[in-house]
């Protein structure tokens, strides 16, 4: 059920939520200090405060971009805002998986077709890898059976049967979740990105479903997404602690503790 880990540095298997102002993320972009193909995620603050051309500017010195805009609107807006960033060609592009409206992957009428069908094919049309957000790992359990009346896991699943059939490449949601649609091969075909992700001993700060590294690789997630882990430190130089942090990490990997 796990996957492989890449010991090399930063590659796809780990996106680094960077969570740096641009001139401060703009230097280790220009010092070509990481491996070439990381993944860096930028935010949906960082990328309403920014030019998305940043998007291209960072493809453009040899890494890949995760557009983490967690676009949330009606189905036409929705439609709109995707072809802003994805003028771009971002490697990753993601919306709110409660964008779904019809339900229906097909119709005579183009705008009866289910958002996020509508948005997997703008993706697909450029290359994009398409994302769906499903219950945030902020979460808790009881606000999910508020909000929806039911368990983070069982929401999530109903998200993914419809992703699956709108032709979503990616989806995010907790490691927990992860394990769930894993233990279902119809899913296989979405890769799964999972936040919540701490080593050991670490604070798990605004994350409510959370696992270790090392775990939630093993019960199914294809990536990590990892910001304060690898960040975090007293180095000066952002490359310095970057680096460091991810030495802890693949130890945890690698069924080391990693603290």
């Amino acid at each position: 059920m796990g996957r492989k880990f890449y010991p090399e540095f930063m590659t796809e298997q780990i996106i680094w939520s960077a969570d740096l102002e641009w001139p401060i993320l703009k230097e280790v972009v220009d010092s070509h200090s990481l491996q070439e193909g990381t993944v860096i995620k930028l935010d949906r603050y960082f990328l309403e405060k920014n030019p998305k051309s940043i998007i291209q500017y960072i493809q453009e010195h040899g890494y890949h971009v995760f557009a983490d805009a967690k676009i949330a609107e009606i189905p036409d807006k929705v439609d709109l805002i995707a072809e802003l960033y994805l003028e771009h060609k971002p490697w990753m592009l993601n919306v709110m998986a409660d964008i779904c409206s019809t339900g229906k992957t097909a119709a005579d009428n183009p705008k009866q077709v289910d958002a996020l069908k509508r948005f997997a094919d703008k993706c697909a049309a450029v290359e994009t890898k398409s994302c769906a957000v499903t219950v945030l790992t902020s979460k808790t359990a009881e606000m999910c059976h508020r909000e929806f009346n039911c368990d983070p896991e069982t929401q999530v699943l109903m998200y993914v049967d419809l992703m699956t059939e709108c032709g979503l490449t990616d989806i995010v949601c907790s490691p927990k979740e992860a394990e769930v649609i894993r233990a279902n091969s119809k899913y296989d075909n979405l890769c799964i990105n999972t936040p919540g992700v701490r080593l050991p001993n670490t604070s798990k700060d605004d994350q409510q479903r959370v696992m270790t590294p090392h775990n939630a690789l093993d019960v199914g997630a294809d990536r990590l997404v990892i910001g304060r882990n690898l960040t975090e430190g007293d180095e000066v130089d952002i490359v310095v602690r970057v680096r460091r942090n991810y030495s802890r990490i693949r130890d945890n990997i690698r069924g080391e503790d990693g603290a």
